[in-house]
């Protein structure tokens, strides 16, 4: 069923990322400000694998 022009349907919220995105994503940042490319590149190693067995 189309939606109509006065009652637009919005998409659904995004979720906030789950304790380990996080601190993953904290532990990448920090590297990367430190310029540590080498431990950067593992945290984006082990986003990838928590994405793909945790979601």
């Amino acid at each position: 069923m189309p939606a109509h022009p006065e009652n637009p349907q919005l998409p659904p919220p995004v979720p906030a990322p789950c304790a380990e995105c996080r601190r993953i994503k904290d532990a990448f940042h920090a590297a990367t400000r430190a310029g540590n490319r080498t431990a950067a590149q593992g945290w984006i190693v082990a986003m990838g694998r928590h994405q793909r067995w945790m979601h």
